[in-house]
């Protein structure tokens, strides 16, 4: 686990321990930065600066930030040193480029040796920051490309090259707008960092809570409220956060607990709460960090990105409610006994939700760019909090939010930072393409065998990795392959992003999963396995929009709405496969024959729809009709 995922935890701890010491006023200059660094983006924003200025001071302000937490969490002598050294090396080396950047452009072929000096620094600082964050797997990949950059020349010619200098690596890694403070630093600098602000000031006004209010009230008095209520504040919530253990850790402490007491399993209740809450980054309109970069990595509107991930996200949480009603209908369990009037909740709270209402508006209707939305959508959540005494920001509130927005953003800016390292290693070596012609060549031109592969390559690295490290590898390194073999640009992307995010439930390293049986109190690698079982439609679901590509909505009305509706039919099949059970207990043929039905109905054409419906009725509606009369002669 990396080493940073506790680091806000013992801070806390230290500055209790020492209230009035030297990490007393640490902690206070750490929080005067983390506010800066909001206000910095909050001004750019409100009024754009160079992209290299924006980009090195966003990259610089994440480095300390990093390093400050680290400080504070160790007292170890030689560890704060470090700490201490790669602070001011991040400074004095973010300063330099500030200052030098438009003398620097002129030398880029010639660069001069404290430009070198200065650029080893920030690469130090930024793979020590990536380690601490992400753990070994992230900065280890990113030496790996630094080392192919300059010693392809001994390598074999299919994936070889001529070798490049050190001073050519590192102009291209400090001096140009292609390595560290790429086009990834700069997603991360503006729409990334002003969602995860959002998300702050929605947290500290009180937002959260009025959406588990809301969920509960809409479903908590259905069969297996209690489930059904983690399941829909998972997906609101989730669509904010763009994290999947952060959502689990949000949610999951106060509808765990609530599950359990309805009668399920503390298993079952952390597998629903972590793969509903992995979940989030599917479902539009936000969907989390990553579907920024996709969006500007295609060069198409981030709503067409939304669009095409709407009917997956649907079937990807219908398949947990269908698995929910069923194991409820199982144990005979009903909804919650007491439930608010989802009347009153509006009524009472229903304004802290016109920020996200505003929010969609601004980037599916007015087609504002994401930080005109973003930083819009931030000033509405400040004025309609002063709506109620109790949800007012004020200065504190404010402060509060802009140290929160800051310290959840590191991990991506540091993520995105060191992901430029690779990106201009790739294209300076061009092993982008050569590798995307092995993957074909290792497929033997075979689609399904390039899609498994890729499938297990992204489900691997996410292990590691957070989902947007994934998808930014995988964007160039896989996606290109997959583009070559006629897969729309869009499906492709969407296909490694997926699956980029499923890794966060897939064992052996589930993180959401950890995370939720931490909470759950139970066995992680047991219930890394029922969510699992639980998410599998999710694992079928990207395979099946790059056959239909009707599910990303790509095609006529008739032919979406066709492929929707297999859909929901199909992943039905799919959970009463899994969970054994429809008026009754099935046995393990007719478990087989029903998944065998899902996949046909989930797979396009005309001849596997109608036998996947032939099967399904003839194995589901028998037995409906026989409860229905067992009910009516009861």
């Amino acid at each position: 686990m990396p080493e940073e995922k506790v680091a806000e935890t013992q801070t806390e701890q230290v500055s209790q321990n020492d209230p009035k010491g030297f990490d007393y006023y640490f902690k206070a200059v750490m929080w005067f930065v983390a506010v800066a660094m909001s206000t910095f983006h909050v001004f750019t924003a409100i009024s754009s600066i160079p992209s290299m200025e924006q980009r090195c001071v966003h990259v610089g302000f994440a480095l300390t930030l990093t390093f400050m937490q680290a400080f504070l969490s160790s007292k170890n002598v030689l560890k704060r040193t470090l700490c201490f050294v790669l602070i001011v090396g991040t400074i004095v080396s973010t300063a330099y480029v500030f200052d030098q950047w438009h003398d620097m452009i002129m030398r880029i072929a010639f660069p001069e040796k404290l430009d070198i000096y200065m650029g080893c620094v920030i690469t130090i600082a930024l793979l020590e920051a990536a380690r601490r964050k992400l753990g070994l797997a992230m900065p280890l990949l990113a030496i790996l490309f630094i080392l192919y950059a300059l010693y392809g020349r001994y390598l074999p010619q299919s994936i070889g090259h001529r070798g490049y200098t050190l001073k050519r690596v590192m102009s291209v890694l400090y001096m140009e707008l292609s390595g560290i403070y790429g086009q990834v630093a700069g997603i991360s600098a503006t729409y990334i960092f002003l969602f995860v602000l959002f998300g702050a000031f929605l947290e500290n006004s009180g937002a959260g809570k009025f959406f588990i209010n809301l969920s509960t009230a809409l479903v908590g008095k259905s069969r297996g409220g209690s489930a059904k209520v983690t399941t829909v504040a998972s997906c609101l919530f989730g669509m904010v956060s763009g994290s999947a253990v952060a959502n689990v850790m949000t949610v999951g402490p106060l509808t765990i607990p609530m599950m359990e007491q309805s009668g399920y399993s503390k298993r079952f209740s952390g597998a629903i709460t972590s793969v509903a809450g992995t979940g989030g980054q599917f479902m539009p309109p936000i969907m989390g960090a990553a579907a920024f970069i996709i969006s500007e990595t295609l060069g198409i509107p981030y709503m067409s990105v939304a669009k095409a991930a709407f009917i997956p996200g649907v079937l990807y949480y219908l398949a947990i409610i269908f698995i929910i009603d069923l194991r409820s209908s199982k144990l005979g369990m009903k909804g919650l006994d007491e439930v608010p009037d989802w009347k009153a909740v509006l009524k009472k709270d229903f304004y802290l939700s016109i920020p996200v209402l505003l929010l969609v508006y601004f980037l599916a209707v007015v087609r504002w760019s994401p930080i005109k939305a973003g930083l819009w959508a931030i000033a509405a959540m400040l004025a309609v909090s002063w709506l109620r005494k109790e949800t007012r920001m004020g200065p504190k509130k404010i402060f509060k939010a802009f140290y929160a927005g800051a310290m959840g953003s590191l991990d991506v800016a540091v993520v995105c930072a060191l992901a430029g390292i690779m990106i201009g290693m790739l294209s300076m070596t061009g092993l982008g393409l050569k590798f995307s012609n092995l993957l074909i060549a290792l497929s033997g031109g075979s689609l399904p065998v390039l899609l498994i592969l890729t499938m297990i390559a992204a489900l691997i690295l996410g292990m590691g990795m957070t989902t947007t490290s994934v998808y930014i590898i995988l964007s160039v390194l896989v996606a290109p392959a997959l583009i070559k073999m006629h897969i729309q640009p869009l499906a492709a992307h969407l296909f490694v992003f997926y699956f980029g995010i499923l890794s966060a439930i897939t064992p052996p390293i589930a993180t959401a999963s950890y995370a939720a049986a931490s909470v759950a109190k139970d066995d992680p690698m047991r219930l890394g396995w029922v969510a699992w079982k639980i998410g599998l439609s999710g694992y079928i679901l990207p395979f099946m929009f790059i056959v239909s590509p009707e599910l990303l909505m790509m095609g006529n009305l008739m032919s979406i709405l066709l492929a929707t509706v297999s859909g929901v039919m199909g992943i039905y099949a799919l959970s009463v496969a899994l969970e054994g059970y429809f008026k009754g207990d099935l046995n393990i043929v007719f478990r087989i024959v029903l998944f065998a039905a899902a996949c046909c109905l989930l797979y396009p054409g005309y001849v596997t729809d109608i036998a996947g419906y032939a099967v399904f009725a003839a194995v589901l509606l028998p037995r409906w009709w026989k409860a229905r009369q067992t009910d009516k002669t009861a």
